[in-house]
């Protein structure tokens, strides 16, 4: 008899399931959308629409997909951020009463608590996004920065294990970077940057894809443009052509 051939599979690769971001032009970018379960790290300029992409994110997700989303403020209000998005015709409040979303601010300065709240959040929820804005507030809850990294990258891990499609901002300024203790090196999935450059007396709002697991990532920096419907990502434009 024959012996059965068994298909080998080593070498097979599979395609990753993507979410789609409700950014126009993001998509585009990262070969569909973002693989599923990922941990991308936003940074950017004061200004650069980090906060509005997150807020994009997670509405496009609620009404559009029936994917609940949880967002943790550190910074604004939850009346601040309701305002902010009906500025783009993002009804949150709405989302909200729906059970669809869930907007906290936190103040807590104990880093535990937070992550706790955050786990805790997530799973009452049944959330499939989570966004953590601004990032850079960890910084004020460590002294010692080997501390600082190690819980902050136990949060990636936890933000994984959760299988949560998550964006974590991070502000940097426009002559140096600041890392998030090394959650961007070994935790997080995909970095994306979003920042102004200087160009004669103005300034151009501009993105790129720094890495995105398991995806091929456009190499060139494209233009952005935020108007009254959100972030929009002129991916058939490279940064320095003129923008129409």
């Amino acid at each position: 008899m024959a012996a059965k051939k068994i298909a080998s599979t080593e070498n097979v690769l599979t395609t990753p399931e993507r979410v789609k971001s409700g950014v126009p032009g993001l998509d585009e970018l990262l070969d569909g959308g973002i693989p599923k379960g990922s941990l991308v790290v936003v940074s950017g300029d004061p200004g650069s629409g980090k906060t509005v992409l997150c807020m994009q994110y997670l509405y496009y997700g609620a009404k559009y997909h029936n994917e609940p989303g949880v967002y943790i403020s550190l910074e604004e209000e939850v009346d601040e951020l309701v305002n902010m998005a009906s500025y783009f015709g993002w009804n949150l409040r709405e989302q909200m009463d729906k059970g669809m979303l869930e907007i906290e601010n936190i103040e807590l300065y104990d880093f535990d608590k937070l992550r706790n709240t955050i786990e805790t959040l997530t799973e009452k929820l049944g959330a499939k996004r989570v966004i953590i804005d601004p990032g850079v507030i960890f910084r004020l809850y460590f002294e010692k920065e080997l501390d600082a990294r190690k819980r902050i990258l136990s949060l990636g891990r936890m933000l994984k294990r959760l299988n949560v499609t998550s964006i974590i901002t991070n502000e940097i300024s426009l002559d140096n970077s600041s890392s998030l203790f090394g959650l961007e090196e070994y935790v997080a999935d995909g970095v994306i940057l979003m920042y102004h450059t200087k160009l004669q007396e103005k300034f151009i709002r501009g993105t790129g894809i720094l890495k995105m697991r398991n995806t091929k990532i456009s190499e060139n920096l494209h233009p952005v443009r935020i108007d009254r419907e959100g972030v929009h990502i002129l991916a058939g434009q490279q940064l320095f052509e003129d923008v129409k």
